[in-house]
């Protein structure tokens, strides 16, 4: 398993960029931005190119020879390993399973969610609703126990708490359609093994 620090949404994102088919960075940097991620992870240009040496030190992934094409400048070519698909459907797991992680995090998960089945993907979100419920009842708990305080001033906890309710029902709801065959899943054809699936 990789070192701790490679564990981020923007490692997540690459390396799932990368199980689909095997690019070189401006490749993987052109996908972000038409997939929006470059947006919602926040990644910067640098990120990219500081990312994919530590993801080959960390053996996710291997770099090809550079190769050119006609007159432009040398590219080289990364793909990912079987640690890596390894590392991402861990990831994946771990993010779409508990809520303690940012919502960048969650958003990165569910853009490569189809590394893992559908079913297993409905799970996941189930219990990550069931999370944020036992959440939800433990602040609904602390709320009425301040009574006495004026509501104003618990104001941040219902905006939280208003967040947590819409995701929760938003997971429900995405877990229903899922097990019930309402949305299809795009890879199913397509295998990303590993050494541990």
């Amino acid at each position: 398993m990789p070192p701790k620090p490679l564990f981020s949404p923007a490692a997540l994102a690459v390396l799932g960029i990368l199980a689909e088919n095997a690019r070189h960075p401006y490749e993987i940097r052109t996908l972000l931005r038409e997939r929006g991620l470059d947006k919602t992870l926040k990644l910067k240009h640098a990120t990219l190119y500081d990312l994919l040496p530590r993801l080959t030190a960390a053996g996710l992934v291997v770099q090809d020879d550079p190769a050119r094409a006609g007159n432009r400048p040398e590219r080289t070519i990364y793909r990912i390993t079987p640690a890596g698909i390894t590392a991402v459907k861990s990831w994946l797991r771990d993010l779409l399973g508990d809520p303690a992680h940012d919502a960048a995090a969650f958003a990165a998960a569910l853009a490569f969610m189809f590394a893992l089945p559908g079913n297993e993907v409905a799970e996941l979100v189930s219990r990550r609703a069931e999370r944020i419920d036992a959440t939800i009842e433990e602040v609904e708990a602390g709320l009425a126990a301040a009574s006495g305080v004026a509501p104003i001033f618990l104001t941040d906890h219902t905006y939280a708490q208003a967040l947590r309710r819409a995701e929760r029902d938003w997971l429900l709801a995405f877990a229903a359609d899922l097990r019930q065959g309402a949305l299809s899943w795009p890879l199913a054809d397509q295998e990303y093994s590993d050494d541990d699936s």
